[in-house]
């Protein structure tokens, strides 16, 4: 097991292990145990890919069948329900796009939940789900997963495409100690750092806070990008200054490149970032706060969704301020 990091008053954080470039520098598979990995979209994928290339034994589904047999020919072993997928593995691993993919892949004959009862086996599986799904959906999540005979933590993550294929993302991490330190060496190789931020729903309650960072930061640089323009300044000049100024953020470092090429190809979509700015509004709402700037930042997201950026990149809002 990973040796934990610092320990706060709140919870834990760690760095991430020792680099494990190849499976062949790593150590054996026992030391993670058989993972099932559920949601092989644009971050799913990599992230399995990342668990293959370390040595760990991985199981995969997905809803359409073309990811499973791309990740078959790293070694995955894929499986036709979820159900299937979960049977016997000591962590089961869920990356979908909101709560109602998550519960559709919990409930049901077929679901992993139907595995947890059917097994009721100690020590327990851990049920991770690294969604954004926000607290009360993961509360509810981690008391199902509890009835059904297993144990749950919350990890969103942060960070893009890029990042999850070299273990390069941040969990955000809800849960019991035991289940956490349980889970850990697993989260250590997809994540470059594992920040517990206490019990469970309290990862996703940080994912969305941090969240609503993300947006002010997304809005800010396409509206001031689409302002300097309109400027005459040049779009280089504008990008060399927005990544490597005061206010740099390795969010802008990231994009640069294609951002200057114009290259909307989705990392992660506006209306997947609408979504989890409705996340933020839903906490702030839960707990009678009112943060009049997010509001107004969920008002031009909906905007350019509605016209037509929803599958576009997040930073395709650009195209919003310059009409």
């Amino acid at each position: 097991m990973a040796t934990p990091g610092a320990v706060s008053r709140r919870g834990r954080s760690g760095g991430p292990p020792p680099s494990l470039p190849r499976a062949t520098a790593t150590p054996p598979t026992a030391t993670y145990g058989t993972v099932a990995f559920l949601g092989l979209g644009g971050m799913g994928r990599p992230m399995a890919a990342r668990l293959l290339e370390c040595g760990v034994s991985v199981r995969v589904w997905n809803r359409t069948r073309g990811p499973e047999k791309a990740l078959a020919r790293l070694g995955a072993t894929p499986s036709s329900t979820p159900r299937e997928c979960a049977a016997g593995a000591d962590i089961v691993i869920t990356m979908l796009s909101d709560a109602e993919a998550l519960a559709s892949v919990l409930e049901g004959s077929d679901g992993v939940l139907a595995t947890f009862a059917k097994e009721r086996r100690k020590p327990r599986p851990v049920l991770v789900d690294m969604s954004t799904i926000g607290r009360k959906a993961a509360i509810s999540a981690g008391r199902r997963a509890e009835a059904h005979g297993a144990r749950f933590v919350d990890a969103p993550v942060s960070g893009s495409v890029r990042p999850a294929g070299k273990g390069e993302l941040l969990a955000l991490v809800g849960g019991a100690v035991r289940s956490v330190e349980r889970v850990r060496p697993v989260l250590s190789l997809l994540c470059r750092k594992v920040i517990h931020a206490g019990g469970v729903g309290q990862g996703q309650t940080l994912k969305v806070v941090l969240n609503g960072v993300g947006a002010h930061h997304l809005v800010a640089f396409t509206s001031m990008l689409s302002l300097g323009e309109r400027s005459g300044l040049a779009r280089d000049i504008l990008l060399d200054a927005f990544t490597s100024g005061a206010f740099a953020s390795p969010s802008y470092v990231g994009k640069r490149d294609k951002v200057l090429a114009r290259d909307f190809t989705p990392d992660f979509s506006l209306a997947l970032a609408l979504k989890d700015c409705a996340l933020n509004r839903d906490l702030q709402e839960e707990l009678g706060v009112k943060l009049p700037v997010h509001r107004a930042i969920i008002r031009d997201i909906e905007s350019g969704v509605k016209e037509g950026l929803g599958e576009l990149d997040l930073f395709a809002l650009e195209k919003h301020y310059a009409r």
